[in-house]
């Protein structure tokens, strides 16, 4: 979601194409002139969006980014602590389709230096395809879906499957300028089922898991320019059975600054986490991003 604050004209009315709202009776493309929020960078899943929140849009055609991420929670009941390291890289197939992988590497201390831990964590192969345009008070419609390959450690509990998991995803996405009130705002909102280890044959595997997820957030440019913006999102995990590296059923506020240029960003937030687990007490989950586009 996008609330942009005061800024330039959003784009030239010639390159109008699909992904169009009015601005003074003239259709903008917002989809290939992204100028409303100066870029739009990658999240932590590997995909155009927010901190957590993918977007409905995707990496423009022919451009290449790369991002590196880190996620550090520390609890203290239990006591442990656990940090991730992603590498993602993201590709504009086309003007309405992105591919993309994920890599983590994962760090924890079960309450001591003694029980110190690193390693690989699972790989994600990623897909996005936005279906339909916005139009003038109609949203951007996508789906995705991501393959989770078992390359974590498993000596260490460092994976979230033994065999494969899949990810699937419907994201709408809604940006419009206001200009009696000098704003542009926007929605992002995004659904996903998940589902780990559900082939036939593997009912007696214990990582075997099906779950939902719900991400919703707001962006809003707080400079003229619009490269420094403030971000807040609301994200929600639930009928999660299996325990993993980025933990369980939780719901969390997420609010975040982000600074952008047309293909740098720099991103850091903290989720607050409220947990849907016995003997587990909340606490803050802090994430970074930093990405440029090629």
């Amino acid at each position: 979601m996008i609330l942009a604050v005061g800024g330039p004209a959003l784009a030239d009315s010639d390159t109008a194409d699909s992904d169009t709202f009015f601005e003074d009776n003239t259709f903008v493309d917002i989809a290939i002139n992204p100028d409303i929020v100066v870029n739009r960078p990658v999240n932590i899943q590997g995909l155009t969006g927010l901190i957590v929140t993918n977007s409905a849009y995707t990496q423009p055609k022919n451009k290449f980014t790369i991002g590196l991420s880190g996620m550090l929670e520390n609890s203290n009941v239990p006591n442990y602590s656990v940090g991730e390291g992603i590498l993602t890289g993201t590709y504009g197939v086309t003007d309405t389709i992105e591919v993309g992988f994920k890599g983590r590497t994962v760090a924890t201390n079960l309450g001591s230096s003694k029980n110190r831990e690193i390693g690989a964590g699972d790989t994600d192969l990623l897909f996005k395809w936005r279906l339909s345009s916005q139009g003038e008070d109609l949203p951007a419609i996508a789906v995705g879906a991501a393959l989770t390959l078992p390359t974590g450690d498993q000596s260490k509990g460092f994976h979230e499957v033994k065999h494969e998991g899949v990810r699937l995803m419907l994201i709408g996405t809604h940006e419009k300028e206001m200009p009696e009130e000098d704003i542009v705002i926007g929605f992002y909102v995004e659904g996903q089922v998940v589902l780990n280890d559900q082939l036939e044959g593997r009912l007696n595997n214990p990582y075997r898991d099906k779950y939902g997820v719900i991400n919703a957030g707001i962006l809003v440019p707080i400079t003229e320019g619009r490269q420094v913006q403030v971000i807040v999102e609301y994200n929600y995990v639930t009928r999660k059975d299996v325990l993993t590296p980025e933990g369980g059923n939780f719901s969390a506020v997420t609010p975040g600054l982000r600074f952008v240029t047309p293909s740098l960003n720099i991103t850091a937030g903290v989720q607050f986490l409220t947990k849907d687990l016995p003997g587990f007490e909340n606490d803050q989950r802090y994430i970074g991003t930093l990405s440029y586009q090629f």
